[in-house]
């Protein structure tokens, strides 16, 4: 019997240590010295944060980066306030690398006592050896008063033409200026054209960017985009084109809601209302569709006896979907799976058919 029970233990052993090797041949990363960490800040000024990452591990790893949050404890977890991380690329057992970020408190943060948290390897990409040593903290103070922001506005825009075709070019002219008390280093004017005067960075049509750098308060500059070319597919009828200060909303301002503009402009030409198919709204069906789904378009008529050409534009207008239909009085079957989740146009054009409908990916 203790032969037997010496056996057992020793094949239970053999079966638990190639396991245990495993275990310990990982990396294991950790955050060490010199930090580079502000104590006090203010709301919407940007601060330079640094530490050093370390792999003491007893292999390498691919994914060595910090994360930086501002928490109300010392715990991280999906409550605290993403900031930025910085990454070093592959490290070997013993190698270590300076990551750093300019890092940027909200100034809607309320002013008291905050934890700055630093993460090792924020997304969990790398299996370690220690998964709980990757966090440390420190104290920070939001102070009472937020950062002196700038406040960018456009002024006096103008159209070189306010009446183009399909495919045609207009130009726009614009004075920019920063009218808050804190300077604008980089920053972008964005065109684009629109259904209304609202810009919606998930339907407008992209035209075009200018950027520019350096307003200091008060000041401001002249811009002018001498090419906007609307794409060839747009559908004849009134539009406007929008001009829009920091579009990809980059720069904290005081004021975020002054920074578009839009003027009228005119697509040229004639819509061929009669021979449109779609005879109701479910001629295009689903719509909304979920993605992966086939869409299905009855094609009623369209272009007498002509090939109807499909095609789906994203909100930037590129072209994303393009199908041949031979015979016009038949059902047409889109896939979606390549479609990411968002708004696009879908265009079906003839040598005597024009239009367009809106589609919604979900």
């Amino acid at each position: 019997m203790k032969k037997i029970g010496f056996r057992v233990l020793f094949l239970l052993l053999l079966c638990w240590l190639p396991a245990w090797a495993k275990a310990q041949n990982r990396p294991d990363l950790v955050i060490v010295a010199p930090f580079v960490v502000p104590t006090t800040v203010l709301g919407g000024a940007p601060y330079t944060m640094s530490a050093v990452i370390k792999n003491q591990g007893s292999n390498g790893s691919q994914f060595n980066c910090i994360g930086y949050y501002l928490s109300n404890d010392n715990v991280w977890d999906a409550t605290d306030a993403y900031l930025g991380s910085s990454c070093q690329s592959l490290m070997y057992p013993g190698q270590s690398g300076t990551c750093s970020i300019m890092g940027t408190i909200s100034i809607l943060t309320p002013p008291g006592s905050y934890r700055l948290l630093l993460v090792a390897d924020p997304l969990n990409a790398e299996q370690e050896s220690d998964e709980t040593n990757n966090v440390v903290s420190f104290a920070l103070t939001v102070a009472t008063g937020g950062a002196a922001l700038p406040d960018l506005e456009l002024w006096r825009p103008s159209l070189s033409f306010d009446a183009v075709p399909p495919g045609g070019s207009t130009g726009a002219f614009t004075f920019i200026f920063n009218r808050g008390p804190g300077s604008a280093g980089s920053y972008e004017i964005g065109y684009y054209l629109s259904a209304d005067t609202v810009f919606s960075a998930g339907t407008d049509v992209f035209l075009g960017l200018v950027t520019g750098g350096g307003l200091s308060t008060p000041s401001g500059t002249i811009h002018s985009a001498p090419v906007l070319t609307v794409p060839a597919t747009t559908a004849p009828g009134n539009y406007f084109l929008v001009l829009m200060a920091d579009p990809r909303n980059v720069i904290v301002e005081s004021n975020e809601n002054n920074n578009s503009r839009a003027l009228p402009l005119r697509v040229t030409g004639a819509v061929t209302a009669a021979t449109s198919p779609f005879e109701k709204e479910g001629d295009v069906y689903p719509n909304p569709i979920s993605r992966g789904s086939v869409l299905r378009v009855k094609l009623a008529g369209a272009g007498g006896n002509q090939p109807v050409q499909i095609r789906v534009y994203d909100a930037l207008g590129r072209q994303v979907v393009r199908e041949a239909v031979a015979q016009p009085n038949q059902v047409a079957h889109l896939a979606t799976q390549e479609l990411p989740v968002g708004i696009y146009l879908l265009h079906l054009t003839s040598a005597t058919l024009h239009t367009t409908r809106r589609l919604v990916v979900e």
